[in-house]
């Protein structure tokens, strides 16, 4: 079993990066590998709690809550998440707001990254 990290750093409503992540966890996931994230830059506004989005029936953040169902362990950048006034309440369940060190971390645990 391998273990994957991911770097995500577009905003959820900029591009469809949010989406191929998730595609990529959770053929991951589905394959029994570990699968690591970092919410960095603008990536931090995926997993955030409050989104909406008319028209919109399934949001990046319903994606990224079934990925920590799944086990997937995701890590929001806390200078990121401050520099955009964010607070840690303002994430789904299971993204906890942590710092560079913690990607750091990721990056020795992982057996490949994906950054997006």
């Amino acid at each position: 079993m391998a273990k994957l990290g991911i770097l995500l750093t577009a905003g959820p409503f900029q591009f469809e990066n949010w989406e191929t992540a998730v595609n990529i966890a959770d053929a991951a996931l589905d394959k029994g590998h570990e699968v690591e994230m970092f919410f960095y830059l603008d990536g931090i506004y995926n997993p955030n709690r409050h989104q909406t989005f008319p028209d919109l029936p399934t949001l990046p953040k319903d994606r990224f809550a079934k990925l920590v169902e799944r086990g997937a362990k995701p890590i929001a950048c806390g200078v990121c998440v401050r520099a955009r006034g964010q607070k840690g309440e303002d994430y789904i369940d299971g993204v906890p707001v942590g710092g560079l060190p913690d990607f750091a971390q990721i990056l020795s645990d992982v057996d490949q990254l994906v950054t997006l």
